[in-house]
């Protein structure tokens, strides 16, 4: 995955992306599955350097601008294109807590054909 990111402002070597890198080598086989789920919605990566090329595959991360205090805020993803809106973090650790958070949490937000129960528990599949 590495050989085929890309980045729009720094580098490998900028700290919060180095961070990034170290972080995702540490994950195990369940966190590395979410993580792919939350950054481009699919169940694994291609399988080799040519399927990247041959299906055009890249990852492209960019910083995200949100709250003043990158420590607080939450990785972003546009599933659609790869891209991961990565906040400038100041640790590993806290890189590490926040997107632990972020790719555990509503992992199947973007099943929209999911019907949503009501408050009884029901299934309502006209429920958005």
């Amino acid at each position: 995955l590495k050989r085929h990111t890309t980045y729009s402002n720094g580098s490998e070597n900028t700290p919060y992306i180095h961070y990034f890198w170290q972080v995702l080598r540490s994950f195990n086989q369940e966190d590395r599955r979410a993580f792919v789920r939350f950054a481009w919605a699919q169940e694994r990566l291609p399988a080799d350097d040519q399927e990247f090329e041959r299906t055009k595959t890249r990852m492209l991360i960019k910083p995200f601008a949100g709250l003043s205090d990158p420590d607080k805020s939450f990785p972003k993803a546009d599933t659609c294109f790869f891209n991961l809106m990565l906040p400038e973090y100041t640790s590993p650790d806290i890189l590490r807590e926040r997107l632990l958070f972020a790719i555990h949490t509503d992992a199947d937000s973007m099943d929209a054909d999911e019907p949503e129960a009501d408050a009884s528990g029901v299934r309502n599949a006209t429920q958005k």
